[in-house]
C-alpha cells in the first residue's frame, strides 16, 4: 500500500518546525513514501470552522494515509480513525520538518 504522509508545518520550507496545531496549521508538507518527494502546501482551512475536520476530508481527497502533527482534537482523531488514517502525534515543538522526513525515511 502506498504510503503518502501529511505533516503540518510553520513554514514553506523543509527548515521549517512541525506546527503543533493540525487544524489551524500554517501549511502541510505532503511525502511521498514510495517516490520519496514532497510538496508543501498552504492550509486551506486554517481561519475556517471546524478547520481540523475540513483539513481530514482534504488530506483524504489527495491519498494521505498518515498524519504527522503535534495534536489534533477528538472529532479529528475520530475521523482519521474512521478513514484509517494513522496518526502520529510528535510532542516535540522544536523539531524541524528535515528532521521528521529523516526519521520516516
Amino acid at each position: 500500500m502506498k504510503k503518502m504522509y501529511a505533516i503540518s508545518s510553520k513554514g514553506k520550507t523543509l527548515k521549517s518546525f512541525l506546527d503543533i496545531r493540525f487544524g489551524r496549521c500554517e501549511n502541510i508538507v505532503l511525502f511521498d513514501g514510495e517516490k520519496k518527494d514532497h510538496a508543501i502546501i498552504e492550509n486551506p482551512f486554517k481561519e475556517e470552522d471546524k478547520a481540523g475536520v475540513q483539513l481530514v476530508e482534504f488530506l483524504k481527497k489527495h491519498g494521505v494515509s498518515i498524519v504527522v502533527t503535534g495534536e489534533v482534537g477528538p472529532k479529528v482523531q475520530e475521523l482519521l480513525k474512521k478513514h484509517g488514517t494513522q496518526l502520529v502525534l510528535i510532542d516535540e515543538e522544536r523539531i524541524k520538518i528535515e528532521d521528521v522526513l529523516n526519521k520516516i525515511k
